[in-house]
């Protein structure tokens, strides 16, 4: 039996959709290296680690992290970047057809791990942000690539 055309042209649109709202929130990030020495808040600063473990599910999905509407990093399939923030509230998001936030009360001196991740959505994958056991999110940091903003 052979589909309606109208069928056939849903079809169609719902992938030009969702390969053009991929491409639009894909993340503008090349691979840097990794410091010598861990990462360390700078003076008066913390320090705020964004990290994302590979997985099968979602690893072609990339997505910014911004606060206040400024790109600060980006998070793909396997990576992690360092941000150096100022003591106080902080609201980080991350955006693809949906988008996800998370507030940090940063304190000078200490250090902070926000796990990225990708769950189901309609065409693409939500980006998911959640605190970080630091334990957790050290041992995770040695197998993924660091990586930073494009300029």
């Amino acid at each position: 039996m052979k589909k309606p055309a109208a069928t056939s042209n849903i079809v169609k649109s719902l992938i030009a959709m969702t390969v053009g709202v991929m491409l639009s929130s894909c993340a503008s990030v090349q691979t840097v290296s990794a410091p010598s020495k861990p990462d360390a808040p700078e003076a008066g600063k913390g320090l705020v680690t964004f990290y994302r473990e590979s997985a099968f599910v979602g690893g072609g999905v990339s997505y910014k992290i911004s606060e206040a509407g400024q790109p600060i990093g980006g998070l793909k399939n396997g990576s992690y970047f360092v941000h150096q923030a100022s003591p106080g509230a902080h609201i980080y998001e991350a955006k693809t057809e949906a988008t996800e936030s998370i507030s940090v009360s940063v304190e000078a001196g200490k250090s902070y791990y926000i796990q990225g991740g990708v769950s189901m959505g309609a065409f693409v994958g939500r980006p998911t942000l959640s605190v970080a056991d630091p334990s957790t999110a050290k041992s995770a940091l040695g197998g993924l690539k660091r990586v930073a903003l494009k300029k």
